[in-house]
């Protein structure tokens, strides 16, 4: 069920954002190439604006374009900056011999697993192209072996189903197309879902959920800055903490997934808006 909803709230965002794309892109190649469409509704929309004697809606399309594609553009180029940074800081921290240990006690390939030298309790998933897990030597000697497999269950969770692309995604679509508000809400949901989908995946593979619990529990209290300033990451205890120790204590708890109706109607205005004059 958790699945086929995040996939279903997924597809259908990006389905909307790449409607609302074609549509831009469509027109700022005929803007700027002269490139002549089959039908362009907002070419019609200009002529008829321009004919009002209402140019101002016109700079406003504008100006919600260049925007969106000025925003995607820097949200792209940070992200490549950003994991260039992190992977060098990554081999420069990395303890070889534990990486190939644990790599291999997992059944990890050796570049889906980093272990590095590092006292603050760290266990997250990142990389768009290429996900791995970060771990630190102080998660590896707080926890105990049972409450370690669990989080390294949650994590290959992450990696399987390449979680940092998706929230990559939803994160560009926030920030590039926020006059749609509802793409930020779909982002914070996303989260919640992908960490329940992941606690359930590990629970799934461990004799106990406690003790996926009790490393949560540890590693709330000891929670300290994770290394990484990217926005395409999944960290095992940063995201909704007291619904997931709900979820583990009672699996079958349901999350609210009623959409907020002043975001949804903003975001059906815009889309249509953009849609229609594009």
């Amino acid at each position: 069920m958790w699945e086929t909803r995040s996939k279903w709230i997924l597809f259908a965002s990006l389905a909307t954002a790449g409607i609302i794309l074609f549509q831009m892109t469509s027109f700022a190649l005929h803007m700027l190439f002269g490139i002549r469409l089959s039908f362009n509704v907002f070419k019609i929309c200009l002529e008829i604006f321009t004919f009002l004697r209402m140019p101002y809606v016109c700079h406003i399309i504008y100006g919600f374009v260049i925007y969106t594609f000025a925003a995607g553009f820097w949200v792209i180029v940070r992200q490549i900056l950003v994991s260039i940074r992190s992977t060098r800081r990554l081999r420069s921290c990395q303890d070889a011999g534990l990486t190939s240990i644990y790599s291999s006690k997992y059944r990890l390939r050796k570049h889906e697993l980093v272990v590095i030298q590092n006292k603050t309790p760290i266990a997250l998933t990142m990389g768009v192209l290429k996900p791995r897990i970060v771990v630190s030597a102080g998660l590896l000697q707080m926890l105990e072996h049972s409450e370690l497999d669990a989080v390294m269950e949650h994590e290959k969770f992450h990696l399987q189903h390449r979680d940092p692309l998706a929230i990559f995604l939803l994160s560009l679509l926030s920030i590039s197309m926020w006059y749609v508000p509802l793409f930020r809400w779909v982002l914070d949901k996303y989260k919640i879902m992908i960490e329940i989908m992941a606690d359930q995946y590990a629970m799934s593979k461990i004799p106990s959920a406690k003790d996926l619990g009790s490393a949560l529990l540890k590693m709330l209290k000891q929670q300290g800055q994770i290394p990484k300033r990217s926005i395409s990451y999944a960290s095992f205890a940063e995201t909704s903490i007291n619904l997931r120790i709900m979820h583990i204590l009672e699996p079958q708890t349901q999350l609210s997934l009623r959409m907020p109706l002043l975001r949804t109607l903003i975001s059906i205005v815009a889309v249509l808006f953009l849609v229609t004059l594009t």
